[in-house]
């Protein structure tokens, strides 16, 4: 399952941040749908380094206060990769900002990725199957229900897609 650290995480990698700059980016860009509040993401942040996953150093920016900066360590980094590749296997539909996820697939193996995408691709389609079942009134007399099977058709070809360009990758990969 997703959660604010890895997002955290994921927005730290190859850049280091301070706190500030940290939430003013994801105030100003898609994270998938994931608000972080400022007290709540310093509050991450110190969890995430009492846990060895980021580290701190502290700098100042002419007669600023000093600030601490935020980068990933390599438990961090391996940590983040590895609940990067469970959770693709997730539907996260339900869970919007498990979708920001999706922005760091190019990072892992595409044939681990394509196996995990797979197991989503099987849950999304059992998901479907039920809200297709369903009767047109019932649907009409609910139409978040009809939503979710429209968001779940989507979602499949999405899938389809996403699957054809990893084997291919995959494919070109092993080429090289």
């Amino acid at each position: 399952m997703f959660d604010k650290k890895m997002l955290l995480l994921g927005l730290l990698r190859g850049q280091t941040l301070h706190g500030y700059g940290l939430v003013e980016y994801m105030n100003s860009h898609e994270t998938g749908g994931s608000a972080i509040g400022k007290s709540n993401a310093y509050r991450l942040l110190k969890v995430l380094e009492a846990d060895g996953l980021i580290r701190s150093t502290t700098e100042r920016d002419g007669n600023r206060p000093e600030r601490h900066v935020y980068e990933v360590t390599s438990a961090g980094e391996s940590l983040f990769r590895e609940r990067l590749l469970d959770s693709l296997a997730e539907d996260a539909s339900a869970d919007q900002p498990g979708i920001a996820l999706l922005n760091y697939l190019h990072d892992v193996d595409p044939v681990a990725a394509a196996e995990q995408l797979e197991k989503r691709r099987d849950l999304i389609a059992a998901r479907r199957a039920q809200l297709a079942e369903m009767p047109d009134d019932m649907r009409r007399l609910h139409p978040a229900m009809d939503l979710s099977l429209r968001h779940a058709e989507v979602e499949l070809n999405w899938l389809d897609e996403k699957l054809d360009e990893l084997r291919h990758r995959a494919a070109s990969e092993a080429k090289q």
